[in-house]
């Protein structure tokens, strides 16, 4: 069987680029600089942007179990 077909577009070649260039802009920043880095620059996809707001809400749930925990 001949697949000579071209793809259009290339997802792994795509993350790998990304992960490449996100990787090398974080590389000496601290997890502080990281985390400012990261709410300077939000996503423009609607999913991601959706992934980072479950995520803070997530973040905010777990911060205030924690003060819970700490009063009681």
């Amino acid at each position: 069987m001949n697949r000579s077909t071209m793809k259009a577009f290339d997802a792994v070649d795509m993350m790998r680029t990304a992960r490449a260039t996100i990787g090398a802009t974080i590389a000496s920043m601290s997890v502080g600089e990281q985390n400012e880095w990261l709410h300077s620059n939000p996503p423009t996809d609607p999913t991601l942007h959706r992934l980072f707001t479950l995520a803070a809400q997530q973040r905010a749930a777990a911060d205030g179990a924690k003060k819970a925990a700490r009063r009681g």
